[in-house]
């Protein structure tokens, strides 16, 4: 087991540079314990703050990181797409999935876009769900900004079968006929939310980018026993949920988005400092800090894939 260092022991200094996360709220957020952490192992000199950032201050916040020299931040709620036009540079995933979680700051001042949930989601998967994506029936509940980047990371991967269930019908078929114009030899079916239980009995993979799951609403919804006893139940939600703990009683596989949360920091880290973060030790302190919020009644839970919270 690696060893779990305090992230904050070294001294800062003037040579000191900074990282950080913005977004509104953000004093739930688990990113500076994860990089601090990552940081402080690799003996870098590096800090990684949270700056509450409201949407309406955005692109004067952004101009005041680049100002003040620092190396690159991480978006959450409500920045993720509204970072999109004021980049100089986006790559192919943050340009297709029209959201940026990531940002590097070049030496010479431009901004680069990265979006790394789809790189954090598919990662996550494949440490517990190792089948070939291209021969499964895929169910995704959802149609925002999570939702994007899953499909993507899906797509990217070989998936050919996904229903797309959403409770606004509309906005189902608009993310279905985006998808299918960039994976044209992909079936993608936007399905009412009413017709969900309908498509469980093929499927291997049932993924939740809702906040559904958090709520109880689709333990509630959701037929479980109609699905496969091989399949994989997904909640992007972190750590567990009404959803999995359903499933898990059923004896089906479960999944939360902590490994999404952690890996899509981890593709972050290296895209700022070239070096790898130590996956496992990070993973061992987050799970202690959620730990100790969920025994705290003044902590929030919060979840910042969704942006959603919930107060005990």
């Amino acid at each position: 087991m690696a060893r779990i260092s305090d992230p904050f022991k070294d001294t800062i200094d003037g040579h000191t540079r900074l990282l950080g996360v913005i977004g509104d709220p953000i004093h739930h957020s688990l990113s500076p314990v994860m990089h601090n952490l990552a940081c402080a192992q690799l003996g870098l000199n590096i800090r990684y703050l949270p700056f509450h950032l409201a949407q309406k201050e955005l692109e004067v916040g952004v101009q005041g990181l680049r100002a003040l020299g620092v190396m690159g931040f991480n978006a959450t709620i409500p920045h993720k797409e509204a970072l999109v036009p004021l980049m100089d540079e986006l790559d192919p995933m943050a340009r297709m999935i029209g959201a940026v979680n990531t940002v590097t700051i070049l030496p010479d001042g431009r901004l680069k876009g990265f979006n790394t949930d789809a790189y954090g989601f598919m990662t996550a998967l494949r440490e517990r769900f190792d089948n070939p994506l291209d021969s499964l029936e895929i169910v995704v509940l959802g149609a925002g900004g999570a939702t994007r980047a899953v499909l993507a990371g899906l797509l990217e991967a070989g998936a050919k079968r996904i229903v797309l269930v959403n409770r606004t019908y509309a906005r189902a078929v608009a993310l279905a006929e985006q998808f299918t114009t960039d994976y044209p030899n992909a079936l993608i079916s936007p399905q009412e939310w009413s017709a969900v239980n309908s498509f469980l009995h093929g499927c291997q993979l049932l993924i939740n980018t809702t906040s559904l799951g958090l709520e109880g609403t689709a333990s509630h919804t959701l037929e479980l026993a109609r699905l496969p006893e091989t399949a994989l139940v997904y909640d992007i939600v972190y750590p567990m949920t009404p959803l999995l703990m359903a499933a898990k009683v059923r004896g089906l596989m479960v999944e939360n988005g902590l490994g999404m949360l952690i890996h899509q920091g981890a593709k972050a880290f290296e895209i700022w400092t070239g070096q790898k973060m130590d996956v496992e030790a990070v993973r061992i302190y987050v799970q202690k800090i959620i730990h100790d919020r969920e025994e705290s009644p003044q902590e929030p839970l919060a979840n910042e894939l969704l942006g959603v919270q919930k107060m005990r």
